[in-house]
């Protein structure tokens, strides 16, 4: 069933290290983020290290560990306020400590002011594990009510196992915190895994189309009219998250059925010479999964999996039998 949400980036960049860091950091959060739920998003994006950054870290400057955070903690609950005064989720980058660990931690607060999930950066850099900053294990999907999203930190960008974790767990939107733009790569990232991106970094942030083929909205201090403050650092877009990601082979045949029985009920978006295609949903009473079901179709994360998994039975001594 089609389900239009209003995804928006913050390319906060920061307030100015000094007395009083911590509050200040948090008003000015605050402030954005009261000035983006004008705009009645559903998902609000944060920067990574959003409470330190314009902190500088190293052997002769701070420790991260005398920034870091629990979650829930001071930042978290203050944009905790926000989201459930506004019906919207906020995603909050912080440091955070968990007992004697250091995470580099994206906290997912849902629509009524309650953490539903962390996802702790699976390769930080190495002057992050230098600071002590520990890796996680996994790149969840959270169910949130506008579908399954997850998260991937600045350095992960450049670790395929990374967005083949995201894709596994099946994310149909992943939040990009970053410190880093990363440009092409995120176009690469949605065309090679199958799910939109909402970066935010203060340098430039974008919202990324699910086919990998084009921004639908960026911000940032690159941009004349942001840096000179004629428009604030906000960018928006509404998506269609009842939409999938294929591969061609196989499904070219389910797809011409699909749209011989509901014609433009469904919208694709085929992209040659790569080989794949989106589509979704637009009606009340049919959804892309009643879609996948009805006509065999095989998502792109899945069709990949089989063949990773024929490819080893072959390997094995059991190739696989001719069809038809």
């Amino acid at each position: 069933m089609a389900k239009p949400v209003r995804l928006t980036t913050l390319a906060y960049a920061g307030v100015e290290a000094g007395d009083n860091y911590s509050q200040r950091a948090r008003d000015e959060m605050a402030r954005l983020l009261e000035l983006a739920a004008q705009g009645k998003p559903d998902i609000v994006a944060l920067t990574e290290f959003c409470n330190v950054l314009g902190i500088g870290f190293g052997p002769n400057a701070e420790k991260i560990a005398d920034w870091a955070e629990p979650i829930p903690g001071p930042t978290t609950d203050r944009m905790a306020e926000l989201a459930d005064k506004h019906n919207m989720h906020v995603v909050v980058p912080i440091p955070e400590v968990d007992g004697d660990t250091l995470y580099n931690t994206a906290a997912f607060i849902d629509r009524n002011g309650q953490i539903v999930g962390k996802y702790h950066k699976y390769q930080p850099t190495v002057g992050e594990m230098e600071w002590g900053i520990m890796p996680g294990t996994d790149a969840p999907a959270f169910d949130l009510d506008i579908g399954k999203v997850g998260a991937a930190i600045c350095f992960d960008m450049k670790f395929v196992e990374v967005g083949q974790r995201l894709a596994a767990n099946g994310a149909r939107l992943v939040v990009f915190a970053s410190m880093f733009v990363a440009g092409q790569r995120l176009l690469h990232w949605a065309r090679d895994f199958g799910f939109y991106i909402l970066s935010s970094c203060g340098a430039r942030s974008y919202i990324v189309d699910m086919a990998g083929t084009r921004f639908l909205a960026e911000t940032g201090q690159q941009i004349e009219e942001v840096r000179s403050g004629v428009v604030p650092p906000i960018a928006s877009a509404v998506v269609n998250m009842d939409r999938e990601f294929f591969h061609l082979d196989y499904n070219q045949p389910r797809l011409k059925a699909c749209i011989e029985k509901y014609g433009m009920g469904v919208e694709w978006e085929i992209c040659r010479p790569e080989a794949h295609f989106t589509l979704a949903s637009n009606m009340d009473d049919v959804s892309i999964e009643d879609i996948i079901a009805e006509f065999g179709m095989e998502p792109w994360r899945d069709y990949l999996a089989r063949a990773r998994r024929v490819r080893q039975e072959t390997l094995e001594g059991n190739p696989p039998k001719p069809q038809g």
